[in-house]
């Protein structure tokens, strides 16, 4: 059944053919209620008769639509029009491998990718149950931006249907009897020729011919009919690659335990595949040669004259692909061996040992000593401080009475020790970071002061300030300046490394980070070296120099934070993985659930009846902007929303208030059902939390204005001009359920309530410094607070009136190795149900020799 530009099925419109498979046809469409454009597939009329084949159809679409990752397509809707099933997704713009693979063989690095990225994509659908059992150049696509999507589950299979949650989910259930065979032959697994029950395993072997064949330009296994080839998967080994073809040992070996007879014998996880792929992927072996990179960049100079691009950073990139293929492999020494995270760490002045601090199982923040010679950490009896600096005559600075208010961000009494014993002397409240000059004399800190963060070198004496976070500063060897990072809002997010000197002047050196963790100079110090992402992927360690000139240092497979540098060149860096989990429990649970769904997931909201979760995915499968979603605290599949942050759920729980990823820009309301996003007035503020008020006709949300620190703004849905109603310094806020207060921090140790139609304010002098307003009680006479980044975290209730402060519950995670902080916490008003955020960070540390 062919449609014309023009038809409209269902709720949309056909615009033109895309293409057509070997079960139906694809258009591009354009949907008439979000006014977006899609693509709609919709079965062959021939087909749509045939039981099997509708059948397996509705099974592609169920299938691809109970999964949700970057690396697989998004299905938006299921449907019959006319007799016709169709199915709506995502519009990709950009070409199948198959087609890329016409030009011949791939890049080593560009197919380590490549191949990573499917793997992980089936890793999340393997988690799933899923199977997708026909994967094959065809049905990877890969976009403009260079992410692969895995096309047509509509061989998939659930393995398990016992684990699934709905009743939707189990209509993805399709037994496939033995002796059956389903699949494309070249990609075949073995189990898969001889038509036997098939697994997860069977999808790593067809992953495995298809990255041989991006290495190589021609299939792993190769005959002149279909009976042929698969008689070579069952009999014959992989087909050799060309003597002109240098792959990497270490790859090799990797596509031969993909390709294994026995399916016992290869992989027996994606995710494994994942982490072995992403090892090599930034050794020397697989870094293009010069010969290959050359040739890479003649391409994008050519691309950029036309566009009118700058060639000079082009060729500035070529140069450090060159240096970067020559270097050698660096060493690591791991230093320490238990479970938990690590905040701190220096060199001490002896140049070999190491001084750090860890939270290990759980227990606080504890000082320790190591030397790389040995496995043994020694306390140096400090519990409860986190490490500052280490001077060049042996005194510590170090955070004592700490308290998380964001990720990476601590803030305590700063206090000096010396290193081989004695008391702390306590010398500054209110300090979040502090670093030594070289001659072990003089500290530049960090304080927040009025809703602003304050750089001071030397101590008492202000250089810098920030609406956002001033983070992790560290002093020249000259003591001439200091480098730092700057958060632009205080969620922490987008971040630029910047040098200030002593009278004020700040450069900016590098910027459009969307994460960064650890800053240190380089050895000559005619470099910042540092860690961080600008994709929300795993972080780097990359060097930029007081010109601005930024290279890439080393690229791993999991998080790297940069802690010190030592004068002969080697590097303290920490190895770690971050996890962000949301646990809670609904209103017909007994029992808290965990709702988490990528590998950092965190709440946004809770609905007044404790049914809808409204989630965002802050880590590497949310994408360089993240993705939030509307989620059933039931642990039912979530919702896509939108890209960004959005947070608010509106009381008729219809629309969610979002921020667009660059800042200042207008307010979204986006509708969590059918309907049109919706622009508030262009504000030109920086946009933080956000929620409504109880008619449904506000939104109360903080903002930054240039210049000014952040206040609590009200700003109708109709249109009209957002009003500041607070001084600046706000922070986090919440509103009465009678829509007529909203509580909110001053100055991170004040809280403080407002009345939304005027009226002195006043403050709630029961709460203990830290510590925030969560909620309000479906009464309106108590507020919930809690000091957020405490693990345990103790949820008090005081009431308004009277002051009355009594506990209402203490949050106690399951697992406590690792938990870096508890929020942000959302509680209905009848205090039944209640949800919470928790990241987990697990890390060792390395002293890694040989870095250039």
């Amino acid at each position: 059944m062919a449609l014309r530009p023009g038809t409209k099925l269902g709720n949309y419109l056909i615009n033109a053919p895309l293409g057509a498979g070997g079960m139906g046809e694809v258009y591009r469409a354009t949907d008439l209620s979000l006014q977006r454009e899609v693509a709609v597939k919709i079965l062959l009329t021939s087909f749509s008769q045939d039981a099997d084949r509708l059948h397996r159809f509705l099974q592609e679409a169920q299938a691809t639509a109970a999964l949700n990752h970057p690396n697989i397509l998004s299905v938006y809707q299921i449907d019959q029009a006319d007799g016709v099933p169709y199915m709506v997704s995502e519009l990709l713009e950009g070409q199948s491998l198959r087609d890329l693979l016409q030009s011949g063989p791939l890049p080593v690095r560009k197919a380590i990718d490549y191949g990573a990225q499917a793997a992980r994509g089936l890793a999340a659908a393997h988690s799933k149950g899923i199977v997708h059992r026909d994967l094959k150049p065809e049905n990877l696509f890969i976009t403009k931006d260079g992410r692969i999507k895995i096309l047509d589950f509509g061989l998939a299979k659930l393995l398990q249907p016992e684990k699934l949650v709905s009743n939707e989910e189990a209509t993805l259930t399709r037994q496939t009897g033995a002796g059956v065979v389903l699949g494309t032959a070249s990609y075949m697994s073995p189990e898969q020729a001889r038509g036997e029950d098939v697994d997860h395993r069977s999808d790593i072997f067809s992953l495995g011919a298809v990255l041989h064949e991006m290495l190589s330009g021609q299939k792993a296994f190769r005959g002149k009919s279909g009976a042929e080839t698969m008689a070579a998967i069952l009999k014959e080994d992989p087909a050799a690659f060309e003597a002109s073809r240098k792959i990497p040992p270490a790859l090799e070996r990797i596509l031969l335990h993909c390709l294994e007879k026995e399916r016992d014998q290869r992989f027996q996880s994606a995710q494994d595949l994942v982490f072995d792929l992403e090892s090599i992927a930034n050794t020397p072996a697989v870094q293009p040669t010069r010969t290959e990179e050359l040739k890479a960049r003649g391409r994008s100079i050519w691309w950029w004259a036309l566009a009118g691009g700058v060639i000079a950073g082009i060729a500035g990139g070529i140069a450090i692909g060159i240096h970067f293929a020559k270097s050698s492999a660096p060493k690591w020494h791991r230093l320490t061996f238990s479970k938990g995270m690590i905040q701190a760490a220096r060199f001490a002045p002896d140049g070999r040992s190491v001084v750090y601090s860890a939270s290990w199982r759980g227990n606080p923040f504890e000082i320790f000593t190591t030397r790389p010679e040995s496995p043994e950490s020694r306390s140096l009896g400090l519990q409860g401080s986190g490490l500052l600096g280490v001077s060049s005559k042996g005194e510590l600075a170090v955070l004592s009475h700490m308290n998380t208010i964001g990720v990476g961000v601590s803030l305590g009494t700063l206090a000096r020790v010396p290193m081989d014993g004695g008391s702390p002397r306590e010398i500054s409240k209110g300090t979040q970071f502090a670093d030594w000059d070289a001659e072990g004399t003089e500290l530049a800190i960090v304080r927040d002061i009025g809703g602003k963060n304050v750089l001071e070198f030397p101590m008492g004496t202000p250089i810098a300030t920030s609406a956002g976070y001033i983070a992790l500063p560290r002093i020249s060897s000259d003591g001439s300046r200091v480098a730092l990072f700057e958060y632009f809002d205080r969620a922490g997010d987008g971040g630029a490394v910047e040098v200030v000197d002593r009278s004020g002047r700040k450069k900016i050196l590098s910027s459009g980070w969307s994460d960064l963790t650890g800053l240190a100079w380089s050895r000559d110090g005619k470099e910042v070296w540092f860690t961080g992402t600008r994709i929300s992927a795993a972080t780097g360690l990359y060097g930029v120099t007081l010109e601005g000139k930024e290279r890439e240092i080393l690229k791993a497979p999991t998080e790297l934070t940069i802690l010190d540098v030592s004068k002969d060149g080697r590097v303290l860096l920490i190895a770690q993985m971050w996890h962000g989990e949301i646990h809670g429990r609904g209103p017909n649970d007994k029992e808290e659930r965990e709702l988490s769904w990528f590998d950092f997931s965190l709440p946004d909201g809770l609905s007044n009846d404790g049914k809808l979760l409204l989630m965002h995915e802050a880590g590497e499968g949310g994408g360089p902007n993240g993705i939030s979603y509307l989620r059933g605290m039931d642990g039912s599949l979530p919702t896509k929303l939108a890209e960004g942050y959005c947070g608010g759920l509106s009381p008729n729980e219809e629309w969610v208030v979002c921020g667009l990823a660059v800042q200042p820009a207008p307010l979204q309301l986006v509708p969590t059902k059918a309907g049109m996003p919706r622009s508030l007035p262009d504000d030109h503020l920086l946009h933080s939390s956000a929620v409504w008020t109880a008619d449904g006709n506000h939104i109360l949300f903080t903002g930054v204005e240039q210049g000014h620190g952040q206040r609590i703004y009200i700003q109708a849905i109709d249109g009209s001009p957002a009003k500041a109603i607070s001084p600046e310094g706000a922070t986090r806020i919440a509103t009465s359920r009678d829509g007529k207060y909203v509580a909110t921090v001053m100055s991170l140790d004040r809280v403080v309530i407002y009345q939304l139609a005027g009226g002195e304010p006043k403050e709630v002098s029961e709460a203990k410094e830290g510590e925030i307003v969560i909620g309000w009680t479906e009464d309106n006479r108590s507020v919930y607070v809690n000091r957020p980044g405490d693990s345990p975290s103790p949820i008090y209730l005081i009431e308004v009136a009277t002051g009355k402060r009594t506990l209402w519950k203490t949050i106690v995670p399951g697992e406590p190795s690792g938990v870096n902080f508890i929020t942000p916490v959302f509680i209905t008003p009848d205090g039944k149900s209640y949800v919470y955020g928790m990241g987990r960070r697990l890390s060792d540390l390395y002293v890694v020799e040989g870095l250039k």
